[in-house]
C-alpha cells in the first residue's frame, strides 16, 4: 500500500508540476441595480434594489505539446457562494476546444450595440411584462458543455453541445433527465473593417425521446456596422418552442443605434414582437445613457411598452439605473 501511494504521488505531481508556476489572476465585479415601474396591469407601480457580487480567477499556461491551457471560474457570492461559470481551454494557433458551463459564443450574441442590459432584461426581469427574450428556453452555454472554436479573418465559428439541459452552473451531481442542447453560431467581421455580423441557431431536443411536441428551435441573425463614434444595428430572432400550441412560433425584429465617445455612450432601440395566432403586436421602445467615471460605471436605461405579452392594452414605462465596479 505504501508502493502505491509513493507511486501515485509521484505520477500526480510530474502530471501536475507545470501548473504551479502558473500566475493566476483575480478580478470582479460588483453590479447594484434600481429599478421604477409604472403598467396598466395588476402591478401599478413597483421599485427594487438589486444587487450581485462574482469574483473571477483565471490563469493559463503554455503546455510541453505546444498547446495553452485557460482555466478559471466565476464565484457568484449569494446566500451561499457557487462557481458560477468555469471553464478549462485547450488552445493551439486558430483553434481551441473548451469544456465548461456559462461560457462561450451561444445565441445569447447580439448584433445590437447596447450601452447596457438587453432589451429583455430591462423590460423583462423588472416585472414590466415584457414576453420577448431572444434565447430560447434553454441555453447550451449554461449548462455542462463541450464547444469548438475556431477563429478566422476576425471571426469566430463555433459549435457547442450540452448533454443534458438540466445540469446547470453551480450543479454538483450529474444528469441526464434534460433534453440535449446543441448551438453553431458565427459572429465576427468577416474581415470588413466596422462589420459585425452574428449568426446563430439552437436545438433543444425533447427529453429521453419525449413525443409531445416537437423539438425547440431557435434561430438568430444580426447585422451591424460602426462609423466613426456611431454604430447601427439590425437582428431578427424566430423562436419555435416546439408545442402544438398555435401560438408556438414567435419572430422579434431589433433595430438599435449607439453613440460613444471618450467615456460617455447613448443608444436608442425598437423591438417589434410577433406571436402566431395572436393578432396583437408586443412592441418596446428604449433610451440609455452610460458614463464611465473610471472605475464606476453608470447607465440609465428607460423604457415604453406596449401591448406587454401580447395583451392589448397592457402598457409599461421602466427607469433601469444600474451601477458597476470592477477590480
Amino acid at each position: 500500500m505504501k508502493n502505491k501511494l509513493l507511486l501515485s504521488t509521484a505520477i500526480a505531481s510530474v502530471a501536475f508540476a507545470g501548473f504551479a508556476s502558473a500566475e493566476t489572476k483575480v478580478g470582479g465585479n460588483l453590479e447594484q441595480t434600481f429599478n421604477a415601474l409604472s403598467s396598466d396591469t395588476a402591478a401599478t407601480s413597483a421599485r427594487s434594489f438589486g444587487a450581485e457580487h462574482n469574483i473571477k480567477l483565471s490563469s493559463s499556461k503554455d503546455l510541453d505539446n505546444g498547446m495553452t491551457a485557460k482555466y478559471g471560474f466565476t464565484l457568484e457570492a449569494d446566500s451561499t457562494a457557487k462557481a458560477d461559470a468555469k471553464y478549462l481551454t485547450l488552445e493551439s494557433g486558430n483553434f481551441s476546444v473548451t469544456f465548461g458551463e456559462d461560457v462561450g459564443n451561444d445565441i445569447d450574441i447580439s448584433a445590437i450595440p447596447y450601452v447596457d442590459d438587453y432589451l429583455e432584461t430591462v423590460g423583462g426581469s423588472t416585472g414590466a411584462g415584457l414576453a420577448f427574450t431572444a434565447i430560447p428556453s434553454a441555453q447550451t452555454h449554461e449548462s455542462a458543455h463541450i464547444s469548438g472554436d475556431y477563429t478566422y479573418n476576425g471571426t469566430t465559428f463555433t459549435a457547442m453541445y450540452a448533454p443534458s439541459s438540466s445540469n446547470k452552473q453551480g450543479d454538483s451531481t450529474i444528469s441526464d433527465s434534460g433534453g440535449s442542447l446543441s448551438t453553431l453560431a458565427i459572429n465576427g467581421s468577416l474581415g470588413v473593417e466596422g462589420l459585425n455580423v452574428t449568426l446563430a441557431k439552437t436545438t433543444l431536443e425533447q427529453a429521453n425521446g419525449a413525443d409531445a411536441g416537437d423539438d425547440e428551435d431557435a434561430t438568430k441573425m444580426g447585422v451591424s456596422y460602426s462609423f466613426g463614434s456611431v454604430t447601427a444595428g439590425i437582428e431578427r430572432f424566430k423562436n419555435d418552442s416546439g408545442s402544438t400550441d398555435a401560438t408556438a412560433e414567435t419572430t422579434a425584429d431589433l433595430y438599435g443605434i449607439a453613440y460613444g465617445a471618450d467615456n460617455f455612450s447613448a443608444g436608442i432601440y425598437l423591438l417589434k414582437n410577433e406571436r402566431e395566432a395572436t393578432t396583437t403586436e408586443e412592441e418596446a421602445k428604449m433610451i440609455q445613457l452610460g458614463y464611465n467615471l473610471g472605475g464606476l460605471g453608470i447607465a440609465l436605461s428607460y423604457m415604453q411598452i406596449e401591448d406587454a405579452s401580447f395583451v392589448s392594452g397592457s402598457d409599461a414605462d421602466v427607469i433601469q439605473l444600474h451601477t458597476t465596479q470592477k477590480f
